[in-house]
């Protein structure tokens, strides 16, 4: 089932694989799972044949199995799109996951490549595969052999292998696997998991490579994490690209010039908060760092939202704080520390001194209340943020290192 999206930075998902398998805590809370469960008691057969087997309940906990299911027949879907629209690949698994085989990859970007109208989002866990796969001649050797059957023909393919997309061609292999209509992104929640997966994307070729930080469960420094003793021990150039020397040339003179380049760099950062049962709170100054230091990099923004807990505090009628669920509230550290969780802590009651006598004092404490991700909305200081990114001709992608 390919579908229309809530997602705001896409128009519709498509979804050739489903199951998975939880690999860190960004996972706890996997709207997927949920979804797949609904899903496997869909009254349409073909529906719920699609989802039979991903998803059971283990000590009391909805989980995935760790089946995944391969359906053949909507790996064709987007050949018969004819409007463009931005996809976004695999919403019910990660195209990337070990039980995945390279040859449907294959397929998939074989559909990809012969649909140059559509732009596809992929986002994805398994960076080192990712990084692996996308790095090998003989998995392009593929996806070029099945844009060459005739189901996918006479529907582009011609295009694509007449713009010297020929992966027997040793020289276009570079070309090739910069797919101008890829968005490649990595999923991170916190530093820790950007600090592991945003190096091997930067090292794998993609039109736009690109981040999800949602939910974000910690604080992102995208120029290096600042240490406790001062400072930063290694810039992480993610934001700029690392600069180095170019291939050298000699001029009328004799002399060998190098120019200076910079290497790959992220183009676009999404950002947001987590939703749903159990929903983790995410303090507003990890959204703010990300969209400073993207605007000092002139790196495109999306803040998508807020999630369960948003800052101002649900209201009656009279003014005063709604109780109970509704208007549950905790104190928030920038470090993550949560205080008072379960009821409602205000800054100045006894918890908010012993967060201080705690040495908290300079953890810039938030007071955040569970109001729901429509109410939380997706406003951040008073402004929205949802900037696409800018995709450069695959000539300026090569010069730059891409």
């Amino acid at each position: 089932m390919s579908t229309n999206t809530a997602i705001e930075w896409a128009n519709k998902t498509w979804g050739p694989i489903i199951g998975c398998t939880r690999v860190s805590s960004g996972c706890d809370g996997c709207y997927a799972i949920r979804t797949a469960n609904i899903r496997t008691y869909n009254p349409n057969p073909k529906i719920a044949a699609a989802y039979a087997g991903t998803v059971h309940t283990t000590d009391g906990r909805l989980d995935w199995t760790g089946q995944v299911n391969l359906v053949e027949d909507r790996l064709t879907d987007p050949l018969r799109w004819r409007k463009p629209l931005r996809v976004f690949v695999n919403s019910q698994s990660d195209l990337f996951h070990e039980q995945v085989p390279e040859e449907f990859i294959a397929r998939i970007f074989a559909v990809i490549a012969v649909t140059p109208r559509h732009t596809y989002q992929v986002l994805t866990k398994r960076h080192g595969r990712m990084r692996s796969l996308l790095g090998k001649r003989e998995f392009w050797q593929e996806v070029g052999r099945h844009a060459r059957q005739d189901a996918y023909r006479h529907r582009g393919a011609e295009e694509w292998i007449e713009e010297g997309a020929s992966v027997c061609d040793p020289a276009t292999f570079d070309q090739l696997r910069q797919l101008p209509n890829l968005w490649l992104g990595v999923s991170v929640e916190d530093q820790k998991t950007a600090d592991m997966r945003i190096p091997a994307l930067l090292e794998t070729p993609a039109a736009v490579r690109w981040i999800s930080a949602e939910p974000l469960l910690g604080p992102i420094d995208l120029c290096g994490p600042v240490h406790p003793d001062g400072g930063r021990r290694k810039l992480t150039y993610w934001l700029d690209g690392r600069p180095g020397l170019g291939e050298g040339y000699t001029t009328g003179t004799g002399l060998v010039m190098h120019p200076l380049v910079t290497g790959p760099r992220l183009d676009w950062v999404v950002a947001g908060g987590e939703s749903g049962p159990g929903a983790r709170p995410a303090h507003p100054d990890w959204f703010r760092l990300l969209r400073d230091q993207c605007a000092h990099s002139g790196v495109r923004y999306w803040f998508k939202q807020w999630g369960q807990w948003g800052l101002e505090a649900p209201l009656d009628g009279e003014g005063r704080i709604v109780r109970g669920a509704r208007g549950q509230g905790v104190t928030l550290a920038n470090d993550g520390t949560v205080y008072a969780p379960g009821d409602l802590a205000y800054p100045d009651g006894p918890r908010y001194g012993e967060a201080i006598r705690a040495g908290h004092q300079r953890a810039n404490l938030t007071q955040l209340y569970s109001v729901g991700k429509k109410a939380a909305g997706h406003e951040l200081d008073g402004r929205v943020h949802q900037e696409f990114p800018e995709v450069r001709p695959a000539a300026a992608r090569a010069e730059a290192g891409r």
